[in-house]
């Protein structure tokens, strides 16, 4: 019989385990028992099914885990707790990890709220009990059926101004350095913010891509190619690409130093994206959350203008040079009425929708001291691309709050 004493370690025990504590100093009868928080990881595993993993570090002192589950409102867990799965410890620690896959209903976009709670061997103590809510959802995670595509743009150290001088060479800056951060941040943010799964086509300063067992790398994806970054969200079982940039203008004069007022954000949309309601909801997303953090930052003061299905703009120089005049969708074809440009014609041609985002002008020295001042400019750049895509997938219906 466990007496009063034994029971009220245990509890303890267990408190310490949900707090993400070790515990060793609270062991009975002279016990070691390293116990920590379970947290679970998500991802995709089908267009109908989320994967649950978490640590098996513990799984000596526990005999079954409870996969939990809930609704979401605004990608915050609403509603109440349902248990969805026992699985049972092998009572092994350290081994493979632990693992649950959720089959759904349908493959419309989902988004759950999932914990993990557990009845530990000692004492029976079962976490699912109110007496521990607080702890159990301090470690909860958001899971969705939805992956994208992010593609950061060029590679290397592309278009840089390093060889300019006077004001065009003032606060040095490469696009494809930039994008690479934005990029990173936009995943992070995807996964904590939203539970969203996502593949990055480069994550470094090279790019090396295979498909149909050919392998490209840097130049080969960027001057020539260029549609296998586009490919790569069909194979890697992504529902949306998104390739990140900064733009450039076509003047010759002045080309890094051009005047603040050229600043503004384009959307381009791929023909699956421009053809459809929640591609062109996306786009405008983006558009409309980036161009309000811009002004706020003091990057620009030209507007969004929204663009509805199958009426986007269409791109020319003149439009994209023009100073004062506001950002929109745009849909910009090749000579063969196809998209323009390869990243998107790739990933149409696979039947995944896209978009290609210039975040703003690098040719002005506002973008580029910003960018280089702090982390602040590609963290919240990434939150509004990563809003735009969580709106579109319905997964918030607000507008959210900028920092």
């Amino acid at each position: 019989m466990i007496n009063k004493r034994q029971k009220m370690i245990g509890i303890i025990i267990m408190l310490f385990m949900l707090m993400g504590m070790p515990c060793s100093a609270y062991g009975i009868s002279g016990e070691t028992i390293p116990v920590y928080a379970v947290r679970p990881n998500t991802s995709k595993a089908s267009s109908s099914a989320i994967k649950l993993t978490w640590s098996s570090a513990n799984d000596g002192s526990v005999a079954y885990y409870y996969v939990m589950r809930r609704g979401t409102k605004n990608s915050r867990g609403s509603g109440k707790w349902k248990t969805i799965a026992q699985v049972k410890s092998d009572r092994r620690d350290g081994g493979a990890s632990n693992s649950y896959i959720d089959r759904l209903k349908s493959a419309k976009a989902q988004q759950y709220e999932y914990k993990i709670c557990l009845l530990s061997v000692k004492d029976k103590i079962d976490t699912r009990e109110s007496r521990y809510a607080k702890q159990t959802n301090t470690c909860a995670a958001l899971g969705t059926n939805i992956k994208i595509c992010i593609d950061p743009g060029h590679y290397g150290s592309l278009n840089n101004n390093y060889d300019f001088s006077g004001e065009d060479r003032r606060y040095p800056y490469s696009e494809a350095k930039f994008t690479i951060k934005i990029g990173k941040a936009l995943k992070k943010e995807l996964k904590t913010a939203y539970g969203i799964d996502s593949y990055m086509t480069r994550t470094g300063s090279s790019i090396s891509l295979v498909y149909n067992k050919k392998k490209y790398t840097n130049e080969k994806l960027d001057k020539m190619n260029i549609a296998v970054r586009g490919y790569m969200a069909a194979k890697k079982n992504c529902d949306f690409f998104i390739s990140l940039h900064t733009n450039e203008t076509s003047r010759t004069v002045d080309p890094w130093n051009q005047p603040k007022s050229i600043n503004k954000v384009l959307v381009f949309v791929n023909r699956l994206a421009h053809a459809s309601s929640r591609g062109m909801k996306i786009a405008n997303a983006i558009g409309v959350n980036l161009t309000v953090y811009n002004q706020k930052a003091g990057v620009q003061t030209a507007g969004f203008v929204k663009k509805s299905r199958n009426s986007a703009v269409n791109f020319n120089d003149q439009k994209n040079d023009s100073l004062n005049g506001s950002g929109t969708v745009m849909y910009r074809k090749n000579s063969a009425g196809t998209d323009y440009y390869g990243v998107l014609r790739g990933a149409s041609a696979k039947m995944v929708q896209g978009v290609l985002v210039e975040h703003a002008f690098h040719a002005t020295q506002i973008v580029r001291e910003q960018a280089g001042a702090s982390s602040a400019l590609y963290e919240n750049w990434a939150a509004c691309d990563a809003y735009g895509i969580a709106y579109g997938f319905g997964f918030v219906n607000k507008q959210r709050k900028l920092s």
